[in-house]
Order: C-alpha cells, then structure tokens, then sequence
C-alpha cells in the first residue's frame, strides 16, 4: 500500500509517516486503558504525543522540502 502525494506520484515516505501516525495516535488514545491480554498501557501525555507526532512530521517536511528546493534549481 503507497499513499499518492500531492503531485500525483506514489509515496513511500508518506506511507511510513502514516503508518507512524497512526501507530502513536492509536497509543495515545489507548494511554491508560486497561486491556485484556496486554495488561494497563501506560499514559502518554499530551507533550510527548506532541513531540512524537513533531519528530514524525518533520520526515514528511523534510522530504517536501528537499523536492521544492531541487525543483527550484
């Protein structure tokens, strides 16, 4: 599965950054639940979601960014 960019291409990097997401955002929301079979997950506060979900992101900006300043030149 590759997610498609704005330009129309298949990107593998916003597939990882997607997967990443949605990996830490399923971890914040079950922060503190006790489940069945793994036991209590521990809390993540809203500043490490922030920080992880920052460190995420600036992969995908990072990315975005080197493909705008290579077509520049």
């Amino acid at each position: 599965m590759k997610l498609i960019d704005s330009r129309g291409k298949e990107s593998t990097t916003l597939t990882f950054v997607f997967v990443a997401f949605m990996a830490v955002f399923i971890k914040f929301l079950i922060g503190g639940m006790n489940l069945p079979v793994i036991g209590e997950m521990p809390v993540i506060g809203a500043g490490e979601f922030g920080l992880a979900v920052t460190g995420i992101l600036a992969i995908w900006l990072n990315r975005e960014w080197k493909e705008a300043k290579h077509g520049q030149d």
